[in-house]
């Protein structure tokens, strides 16, 4: 009988450390997955503004009981965000009134912020109102920040699980208690062996074994009580076994891709930045590969996800079968593997291992209806050769994949490229200069079409380079070389003394023209006699600067506010308009340019190509028109290149559109034409 009694309290026990353990676990990996959560976030490309509410939504959303909740603290510690007592955001601790012991709470703070996470107790008053409860509370730094998530439970709310177990457990053992009793006055056999299985049973689940049937659950007497007892108390160790697996499943997804099983990017990252600093004092070579495959994209629209997951299952199996103890695989996105090498391999032992690899994947892959091969090209990069941050050494082994592909070559190494890409600079750098004095460039005009009147509005100058022996260079190669030279204003100065002089040719022929929109470059705009050299060029052609506007990209946005405003307005009072370009990709946002004198937003093109096809894009298209259109401004969307895309802007009330469907940069003869015939767009 004390043996029964012993080995219920025992039980009691064991249950009571499982109980704690599993709730403190549980608001752990609450917590974990909250902040996983957050750092996805903030990789996210998107406005300030949206962000601060999508992090506002997560926190007040996460809610797990009655009592349990996140909030959001800083290291003061100061009250960020709290979803059940909003009042409290924005205090500090220390002038939170009501709290008792608040140095047992500061200090928590302060240690869980050194130590990264801490479990610790205080005495905090529950939503319901009333007088402070002990609560176990467990804190979390989210990294790269100095923000840390808390959230916690009542030691209270724990009492009525106790009590029943409790409970149980004293019904458990009477019941016991009882059969044995009975069991020695009757001396059944019917009633001693049911007893001996459930004890045994009962030992079995204090070991762990947990996927036992109760044989005698279904009878009506003490025997059957006692054994749904048992299986309670199992249901409830499955239940804690559930969320110990759960919390082992998100831990394995911070760290590896849940398809292939193989690191995640971030791993990769973290794996390619510990041996940079293993190999950094002795400048050992750390070597990466990038592994792009070709034609995974249109192989997934045509076979579908699950098909090409099985792909990828295949290559990553293969690629096992051929990788040594020094090497580390990862799949890095959605058609792009990884290869981290250890311990230093010479350039020929990459070579002949790149060429393996192509040779590996080449291989027909059979799959239920289908045999499929699959392409790659592989870039190559080293440390300390190629950049001395993991987030280097992948990005420009992605540059060297590409490359490999335009060349058609198999893999690359991204220093080829560079010793390609210096020596090309050079020559074009030397000859940009002469270019201006030769007159090589020439201006074209892209029209902006108005929406609502579907006629043309301005027109866009974009500046063009024909080399006499090179032919046509691309804008986007020789203007970051004339930024990088020192040149760059004085081929802003060119530009706008190209278009006075073209404006003052149409005003000669009569010829009526929509305003003129320039591109100019920051470190022109931000010089102190900007606007008086904007004057002086355009008084000298005898040009009204009610004719021009100036677009100036975001990155202009980051210098302080106030300095900008006051450049802003005084460029503004000569008589151009301003505008941002490629809104949306850059630093600014809503709330800064609101304070900003300027009349137009253009949206960037990257929002606008997959317009039809992502949801996401086209929130935050709809995001941008709404709060711009609010502030008063004109939304210009650039890169419209199909029908649909031009209906759904027409459709969320866009004010200005610009791209390919409605006209391509145009010469000066033609957009003389266009602008003569009064073209319009098509309207609905």
């Amino acid at each position: 009988m004390l043996g029964i009694i012993a080995t219920s309290c025992l039980a009691y026990y064991f249950s009571y450390q499982d109980t704690t353990n599993s709730k403190r676990e549980k608001i752990r990996s609450v917590v974990e997955a909250s902040i996983s959560q957050i750092l996805a976030l903030q990789k996210l490309d998107i406005p300030d503004l949206e962000y601060q509410q999508r992090l506002k939504n997560l926190i007040y959303n996460t809610r797990y009981s009655d009592n349990d909740y996140l909030y959001l603290i800083d290291k003061a510690p100061r009250v960020i965000l709290h979803p059940i007592k909003p009042e409290l955001e924005g205090q500090l601790v220390t002038d939170i009134e009501g709290i008792e012991k608040p140095e047992l709470i500061i200090q928590g703070f302060r240690d869980a912020f050194q130590a990264g996470s801490m479990f610790w107790s205080i005495m905090w008053p529950k939503p319901s109102g009333g007088p402070a409860k002990e609560k176990l509370t467990y804190a979390q730094v989210i990294p790269g920040t100095e923000m840390m998530l808390s959230t916690g439970i009542y030691v209270d709310d724990l009492n009525p699980l106790y009590f029943q177990r409790a409970l149980s457990y004293t019904i458990i053992t009477i019941t016991v208690i009882i059969a044995a009793i009975i069991g020695a006055i009757v001396i059944s056999r019917n009633i001693v062996r049911p007893i001996i299985n459930l004890s045994s049973q009962m030992a079995g689940l204090s070991k762990g074994e947990i996927e036992q049937e109760f044989l005698f659950a279904q009878r009506q007497d003490e025997i059957g009580k006692m054994a749904r007892s048992l299986e309670r108390f199992r249901n409830h160790l499955i239940e804690n076994n559930r969320l110990r697996h759960m919390q082992e499943h998100v831990k394995f997804l911070e760290s590896f891709d849940p398809v292939t099983r193989l690191y995640n990017r971030q791993a990769m990252g973290e794996a390619i930045e510990r041996e940079i600093i293993r190999n950094h004092e002795n400048q050992d070579p750390v070597y990466f590969l990038f592994i792009r495959f070709d034609l995974l994209r249109n192989l997934t629209i045509e076979l579908g996800e699950e098909q090409r997951d099985q792909i990828l299952i295949e290559i990553a199996n293969r690629l096992r079968s051929i990788m040594s103890v020094n090497h580390r695989l990862g799949r890095l996105s959605e058609g792009c593997f990884g290869l981290l090498l250890l311990n230093s391999p010479v350039d020929k032992n990459i070579e002949t291992l790149a060429t393996q690899i192509l040779a590996t994947i080449e291989q027909p892959i059979q799959l239920d209806t289908v045999q499929v091969q699959v392409g790659a090209r592989i870039g190559i990069t080293s440390f300390p050769d190629d950049g001395d941050q993991q987030f280097e050494l992948m990005g420009r082994a992605e540059i060297a994949a590409k490359t490999a592909r335009k060349m058609e070559q198999g893999w690359l190494h991204y220093s080829s490229i560079r010793e390609q890409q210096s020596e090309q600079k050079m020559v074009i750098w030397q000859d940009i200069s002469a270019a201006m004095d030769q007159d090589q460039f020439y201006l074209v005009f892209q029209p902006l079409f108005d929406l609502e009147s579907n006629a043309p509005l301005s027109s866009e100058v974009l500046l063009r380079w024909e080399h006499p022996d090179r032919g046509f260079i691309s804008p986007a190669v020789f203007v970051p070389l004339a930024e990088q030279s020192g040149l760059i204003s004085r081929l802003d100065n060119w530009v706008l003394n190209a278009v006075a002089k073209q404006c003052r040719s149409w005003l000669d022929q009569n010829l009526t023209f929509p305003k003129v929109a320039i591109n100019l470059s920051g470190i022109s705009f931000l010089r102190p006699d900007f606007e008086d050299k904007l004057q002086e060029i355009f008084s000298s052609h005898n040009v009204d600067l009610n004719h021009i506007e100036l677009e100036l990209t975001e990155g202009v946005l980051i210098e302080d506010l106030s300095r900008i405003q006051e450049k802003l307005t005084r460029v503004r009072n000569t008589g151009v308009s301003i505008s941002i370009d490629d809104f949306g990709t850059g630093y600014s946002s809503l709330s800064r340019i609101k304070n900003l004198p300027v009349d137009h937003i253009k949206i960037d093109k990257s929002f606008i190509d997959d317009l039809a096809s992502s949801p996401q894009d086209l929130k935050i298209v709809q995001a941008i028109i709404l709060m711009a259109q609010g502030l008063q401004l004109k939304v210009v969307a650039e890169g419209v290149e199909t029908e649909q895309q031009l209906s759904i802007l027409r459709k969320e009330h866009c004010d200005i559109v610009q791209g390919y469907l409605l006209s391509r940069p145009l010469s000066v003869a033609d957009y003389e034409t266009l602008i003569d015939e009064d073209l319009v767009i098509e309207g609905e």
